[in-house]
């Protein structure tokens, strides 16, 4: 078998929609977006990072006597032509706010327990999609970077910190399923010291441990409908993740799929995760749609691979960079609880956001200021004594 070899791409929030009974805002503006994008890829340059070792994996393919040996393999090109955003923002200042205030009101009447609301950020970036994750990878790494062309001058570039669902065998116990919830987010600290005492502050916060709570609670329900009896468990719990400007923490949860199960049944059956919904997810998802200004696109979906092996390995699109017609969007969102509060959520989405907006904007500026040097004329040399 060939571990590398399988679909490699990503999945749009409203794939999920085609599963599950949501009446749609007939004003969301999702026309023309994709829910799925995957490629069957011919060559792969696999680098181990564990092994501090690469190579390059080369596929040829034939059905019949249809056959890619001797095709051309010149990719199409591909570029961002910048031009300056027609909104900044998809929500006014205060308006989240607002829509949290909302949120408590169904909370109150126990029509959720929690939900997973976000808002947009648009920027004009003159930087092409590969100088952004350049600059997103020194800034912000992540378990999950990745740049991906989507086509149709369509691309995501991202840094991802949380697990959407991996599957993988299980000597002599079947296939593997875990996940790794994140929910609980507080600021990093300016020194070793501060982010000592946010680590204190954030671990003993019971609003952030209900949020975390809960959400492991659905990610175990989810793999117990598909996983043995007794497998699923928690096997890490309020671990601390640290990122550029973000503390986290996050639970490991796994189980062992039952027979007559297999990847894409765990993958399926976890979407969307509640870290990006909500619970009950369903009804967090249809209030998702009434009250977000701008459909999801490619936030809150996943982002991954998908191997013939039986293999699946994917992150949630978060942190994430959607680069289309000629705006560069990052999306970020607030989980949601009976004792959120408004100003403070909101607040936490734009922090969220900087993150990626501001490896956008350094991208752009070191594209501006090459370009500039490259059009400086040359200072005539000293004549020689």
């Amino acid at each position: 078998r060939e571990p590398q070899l399988g679909l490699y791409g990503a999945f749009g929030y409203d794939l999920a929609l085609q599963f599950e009974p949501i009446d749609l805002r007939p004003d969301r503006g999702s026309e023309g977006q994709r829910d799925l994008v995957l490629y069957l890829p011919d060559e792969i340059f696999v680098h181990d990072v564990v092994a501090c070792e690469s190579w390059v994996v080369a596929y040829e393919f034939s059905i019949g006597e249809v056959s890619t040996t001797a095709l051309a393999r010149e990719p199409a090109s591909s570029s961002h032509t910048p031009r300056a955003p027609t909104q900044a923002r998809d929500h006014a200042k205060g308006e989240f706010a607002k829509a949290v205030d909302r949120a408590k009101e169904e909370f109150r009447v126990g029509n959720l327990f929690e939900v997973v609301l976000s808002q947009k950020f648009v920027d004009e970036c003159c930087a092409q999609p590969s100088e952004i994750f350049v600059t997103l990878r020194e800034r912000n790494p992540a378990p999950y970077g990745f740049l991906i062309n989507l086509g149709e001058a369509e691309f995501l570039v991202g840094a991802s910190p949380e697990m959407f669902v991996r599957v993988e065998p299980e000597p002599h116990a079947g296939l593997r399923v875990e996940t790794c919830p994140i929910s609980g987010t507080i600021r990093r600290g300016r020194d070793a010291l501060e982010d000592a005492a946010n680590i204190k502050t954030i671990l003993s916060d019971p609003k952030e441990e209900s949020e975390l709570t809960m959400c492991t609670d659905v990610d175990r329900n989810d793999k117990s409908r598909i996983c043995e009896p007794g497998s699923v468990r928690v096997i890490g719990r309020r671990q601390i993740e640290m990122y550029s400007r973000l503390i986290h923490t996050v639970d490991h949860v796994e189980g062992i799929l039952r027979e007559g199960f297999d990847a894409l049944d765990a993958f399926l059956c976890h979407m969307w995760a509640v870290t990006v919904t909500g619970a009950p997810k369903l009804w967090a998802m249809r209030f998702v749609e009434r009250m977000e200004r701008s459909h999801r696109a490619w936030y809150g979906g996943a982002i991954g691979f998908a191997g013939f092996d039986g293999r699946i390995n994917t992150g949630l699109t978060l942190r994430t960079v959607h680069v289309r017609d000629g705006n560069v969007a990052v999306r970020a969102g607030a989980t949601l609880l009976y004792d959120s509060q408004p100003a403070a959520e909101e607040a936490e989405t734009e922090l969220k956001a900087s993150a990626m907006r501001d490896a956008v904007a350094a991208a752009s500026s070191a594209r501006s200021a090459r370009e500039a040097a490259a059009t400086m004329p040359m200072a005539p040399s000293a004549p020689r004594a």
